[in-house]
């Protein structure tokens, strides 16, 4: 299967799912493909000022976990913290580019390095209930191309939102059965969702079209209404179903 094809089977198989292990094999599915076996989504609050992890899912090793809290390596990561505050994602050495690390920022990934988290991709997440959350996938050596980054942004916020669902204890409502959608979309509300499923923004999509970023926002907000949809990544869960997309 590509990895293409996994992404979206995670992101329309996911909101059915019932316990953290099932949403974690079905990311696993995806990572597994492009280098990685590690993963965490750490949940996030504010205390006294500081942002703090309250919740996380993950399958990190327990050592590692043990070292990371035992040492506060939240207060010293350099990715970390950068993506909490700056809300940018990507590849380790991305993020950390121009960074002036100290002796914890290097200790910190230096000890990630002895977990096989040599390379990693991390992402803050909006979540759709409120909060934010931090997901990250680790491996000795991740693909770069331009597909896994999508795939990893996309199945984040995926994993992300999902997982909060399940800690709340709130069930996604049912995809209405039948083979149509309420309304169908246009061939180019179906190209708009095609390339937002593979991982790129309106503004991508617009230069891809041809067409002004208002343009394809008015798009996406039509798909949004047509599917009943909360988001996008409900759109293309609720495509996938419907066989929209594939």
């Amino acid at each position: 299967m590509l990895l293409a094809e996994r992404t979206l089977a995670f992101a329309s198989q996911a909101p059915e799912m019932h316990t953290r292990k099932s949403l974690g094999g079905g990311l696993l599915s995806v990572l597994e493909t492009i280098g990685a076996s590690r993963y965490a989504c750490l949940y996030l609050r504010r205390d006294n000022g500081q942002t703090v992890i309250s919740q996380s899912i993950s399958n990190l090793p327990a050592a590692w976990l043990k070292l990371y809290l035992e040492r506060g390596y939240d207060a010293t990561d350099p990715v970390f913290q950068g993506v909490v505050r700056g809300g940018s994602y990507g590849y380790w050495d991305e993020l950390t580019r121009g960074m002036i690390l100290g002796r914890s920022g290097h200790e910190v990934m230096g000890a990630a390095r002895n977990f096989d988290m040599r390379e990693g991709f991390t992402k803050r997440v909006t979540l759709d209930g409120g909060g934010t959350a931090v997901v990250m996938a680790a491996g000795p050596e991740l693909a770069r191309h331009s597909n896994a980054r999508a795939a990893m942004r996309m199945v984040f916020d995926v994993f992300a939102n999902e997982g909060a669902r399940m800690m709340r204890g709130t069930p996604n409502p049912p995809v209405a059965a039948g083979d149509e959608p309420p309304f169908r979309l246009s061939r180019t509300q179906l190209k708009v969702l095609l390339m937002r499923a593979e991982g790129l923004s309106n503004k991508q999509v617009a230069q891809n079209l041809g067409r002004h970023e208002k343009t394809v926002e008015c798009h996406v907000t039509e798909i949004l209404r047509r599917l009943d949809a909360r988001n996008m990544i409900d759109a293309i869960r609720i495509a996938t179903k419907l066989k929209l997309i594939l």
